[in-house]
């Protein structure tokens, strides 16, 4: 006889009886469940109760009364499709005054006492519904500014170029990168550093309207959309307001700290026909911008758009080995696939092939995740939870830069992948070498 038989045979003889499965469940303290019938509750068990604070029970009360939405059509036809199938339905529940209990219901039809009911159990999603949205505001958040991530304003792009190409009209974009600030990081400090850019931030998001996009796109990088400037003026006033914005000093840890700007803008569609050259087209105006004296903003030219400069090569050095040969030779690598893929950025590749040579880079990203999450587990080192919650962040964070089934810009990818990459290293990888060599892996 084998195992299953063996199991069939064990349920059989323990003889269960359903009527007592059936009365516990009506019974549950923990089973949200409710008879329905004309729209109205005949019975509410326990859990039910408590589930919605009714210590007078909720008998002849319309669910409609208890469960709200802003379509009061919904319910209803939620009601009638369960006498067909089983059908879920998310709504508000009613606590007395209360109606932010966000409720589950699972709605299927049963003959009870010869005629057809519906039985509904419900769920208190609540807890999980704001978790859903923290995790939302992650994916879209930088968590040093709380700004938009490099995935949202990504996305924002997208969409500021397809109401674009529908409308006829332009936009500009701004990039800014930070003068004086690798100084701040020098005297004072990392921390120093990371407040500074919370304050730069804050002073920033002042400068520009609803419906602008600020956004923290990389160390000590910002960008600024502009969806419906169709001028220069306006985005040259951006560009002002944000620089003087930095005029006054900071205050970091009782120190005056002074930085300043170097802005690039360049137009939509005047400087460029797609995304990546866009950006490009605003970094070559922003370096021009700090080779000319710094602080100040600078606007593509035309010939600044054609000529798209890839971004700077990961140099790569024995300043960067963490001193165990398999996992340095996997660093070398994935430098190697950024900088090929910076080269197509710059060469204009047909997409298809940037695409695949992106899938690559992701998937031996995860392969070099999987080492040295092998390593760690295998060596016992204690930090594998953090090293794994950060890898999972980057591949996690990467498949947010596409939209609609395509990357929204390569460039803002390559950006992320190479500051992260050369921190990663110089952190949690470091450390994790320093660990592994002490151990005898070399």
């Amino acid at each position: 006889m084998s195992a299953v038989d063996d199991a069939v045979c064990s349920v059989q003889d323990a003889r269960f009886d359903l009527g007592s499965l059936g009365a516990l469940v009506l019974h549950s303290t923990v089973l949200a469940l409710a008879v329905i019938r004309r729209g109205r509750i005949e019975f509410a068990n326990p859990a039910f109760l408590v589930m919605f604070r009714s210590a007078d029970g909720l008998t002849g009360v319309l669910l409609a009364d208890i469960v709200i939405d802003t379509d009061c059509h919904r319910l209803a036809e939620a009601l009638a499709d369960a006498e067909r199938t089983s059908v879920r339905y998310f709504g508000n529940g009613c606590r007395g005054a209360d109606r932010s209990f966000d409720v589950e219901l699972c709605l299927e039809t049963a003959m009870l006492g010869g005629e057809p009911a519906i039985i509904a159990f419900a769920w208190d999603v609540t807890d999980q519904h704001r978790s859903d949205e923290r995790l939302a505001y992650l994916a879209y958040t930088d968590p040093l500014t709380g700004l938009a991530n490099r995935a949202l304003f990504a996305d924002r792009l997208h969409q500021a170029v397809v109401f674009a190409r529908r409308r006829g009209v332009g936009f500009a974009v701004l990039m800014v990168d930070l003068d004086g600030f690798k100084s701040v990081n020098d005297s004072y400090g990392h921390e120093a550093g990371d407040v500074v850019l919370q304050l730069v931030g804050q002073r920033f998001q002042a400068c520009v309207r609803d419906g602008d996009t600020l956004s923290r796109i990389g160390g000590d990088e910002f960008a600024v959309l502009l969806p419906r400037s169709g001028s220069r003026r306006s985005a040259t006033l951006v560009a002002q307001r944000l620089l003087a914005a930095l005029a006054p000093p900071l205050s970091v840890g009782g120190h005056a700290v002074v930085v300043g700007a170097s802005i690039g803008i360049a137009a939509w569609p005047e400087h460029a026909g797609s995304v990546d050259a866009l950006l490009a087209a605003a970094d070559t105006a922003m370096y021009r911008a700090k080779r000319s004296g710094k602080n100040r903003f600078q606007w593509a030219t035309e010939q600044s758009s054609r000529d798209l400069p890839p971004l700077p090569p990961l140099t790569w050095s024995a300043a960067h080995a963490v001193g165990v040969k398999e996992i340095d030779d996997q660093h070398m690598h994935l430098a190697e696939l950024i900088d090929r893929l910076s080269a197509a950025l710059k060469d204009g590749l047909d997409p298809n092939a940037v695409m695949a040579d992106v899938d690559d880079l992701i998937r031996y990203a995860a392969f070099h995740f999987a080492t040295e999450e092998r390593l760690m587990e295998q060596h016992r080192i204690a930090d594998l939870v953090r090293h794994r919650e950060e890898h999972r962040r980057l591949l996690h964070d990467i498949g947010n830069l596409r939209v609609d089934g395509e990357l929204a810009s390569l460039s803002l990818i390559l950006r992320y992948l190479q500051e992260w990459l050369l921190r990663h290293i110089d952190g949690l990888d470091r450390r994790l070498g320093q660990a592994l060599v002490a151990l005898g892996c070399h």
